[in-house]
């Protein structure tokens, strides 16, 4: 126990000049981590991401059946939503959580299961870094409609859940959403849809768009089930654009191949299943379908055979003539991207959203690099009025 306190208070000392060595550089670096936390679809992961970049991961808890069956649930409510919910069921949701909250009748209500994850989160980051955790937790979720008429409210069963799980309040912006969708929390891990221009210089002064006309397909992959979901590729620090038809489905988790018959059969009907997520997809007509952007996460994402059937879902996609792209009469453009750490990538992309919001040198490096590129653009124009 003796030797266990001293390397703990060693890891806290480390972790500690690791986040304020970059104050000495600039002042407008805030000398906390920034923590995300990852609520999926079938366990939660913790990373810290200091302020002179280093990420540290700090914890993965496996979901208990009841988180993972709560999650499940949450996102098939979102299949007969409309865009905006009535008065009368926003009241009727409220009056069947407070009953929940106060008599107990029907189970635990959802922030309280949510809260479930968050505890162990907190708790076994809190012992990494050797502190009780800042206010500057934010927590990205399978993106669910059911909940987006409460994204930017107190009483959404995120905040709810924060609160009970002991997290210090969290200010955001008021355009920013209370958690950010997995899919653009992954987007931004891996570098992509990063909108630097309209995030630092802001809607009324940038002419980058909200969003490209690109479907993410995004699949994660775990040991107890697969996830699925389409939008349209937008900023990460935003609400998913077209977000649908997201579903979660304990029948492809890896673990399930174990308890197939033929292993090989188990590969074939997961490739089917994600080659019909598409086509419901393609079945949405207002939906732009010229380029789809896959992109593949989970702590089992890296299994070669799932990997094979991504690819082969891919493949399909170009050459089905459901695909084809009408004016032109060719099949559409499709990158596949492969999250570099998947298990983490989710809660890496939150931790640098949260980076950004707390660090104005996010901006200031960016509007350095900018400057340096008009300036290279401005010189090479000059050489050529010289030729």
């Amino acid at each position: 126990m003796h030797h266990l306190a001293l390397k703990n208070i060693g890891l806290a000392t480390i972790f500690w000049l690791l986040a304020i060595l970059p104050c000495a550089l600039s002042s407008a670096v805030d000398s906390r981590p920034a923590i995300g936390f990852d609520l999926g679809q079938s366990y939660g992961t913790a990373v810290a991401h200091l302020p002179n970049g280093t990420i540290i991961k700090l914890a993965k808890v496996e979901g208990s059946l009841r988180y993972q069956a709560f999650l499940q649930s949450e996102i098939q409510k979102q299949q007969g939503s409309r865009w905006y919910p009535s008065r009368a069921e926003v009241q009727r949701e409220e009056l069947s959580r407070l009953l929940k909250q106060y008599t107990g009748l029907g189970g635990p209500y959802g922030a309280a299961i949510l809260a479930e994850m968050l505890i162990p989160l907190r708790t076994a980051s809190e012992a990494v870094l050797g502190a009780p955790l800042p206010a500057t937790v934010v927590i990205t979720a399978p993106y669910i409609t059911a909940w987006r008429h409460e994204e930017t409210e107190d009483s959404s069963f995120v905040e709810r859940a924060r609160k009970l799980a002991g997290l210090r309040p969290l200010t955001v912006d008021n355009m920013d959403p209370v958690y950010l969708g997995e899919a653009n929390s992954v987007l931004a891990a891996n570098g992509r849809e990063i909108c630097p221009d309209l995030r630092c210089k802001g809607p009324e002064w940038s002419d980058e768009i909200l969003f490209r006309q690109d479907v993410v397909y995004f699949i994660s992959f775990t040991n107890q089930s697969l996830y699925t979901s389409f939008q349209m590729a937008t900023c990460f620090f935003h609400s998913p654009v077209g977000a649908r038809l997201g579903n979660i489905d304990p029948d492809f988790g890896l673990n399930q191949q174990h308890q197939a018959t033929d292993r090989a059969s188990f590969w074939q009907r997961l490739q089917k299943h994600l080659i019909s997520r598409v086509g419901e997809h393609a079945k949405i007509r207002d939906i732009y379908q010229q380029s789809y952007l896959v992109v593949v996460a989970g702590e089992a994402a890296n299994t070669p055979e799932f990997l094979d059937a991504v690819r082969q879902t891919v493949t399909h996609i170009q050459n089905d003539p459901v695909h084809r792209v009408k004016e032109t009469g060719t099949g559409p453009k499709v990158e596949l991207l492969v999250s570099d750490d998947p298990t983490y990538a989710a809660a890496k992309g939150v931790a640098f959203w949260r980076r950004t919001m707390i660090d104005s040198s996010y901006c200031d490096d960016w509007f350095e690099a900018e400057e340096k590129y008009k300036s290279r653009q401005s010189f090479d124009r000059e050489d050529r009025d010289e030729l």
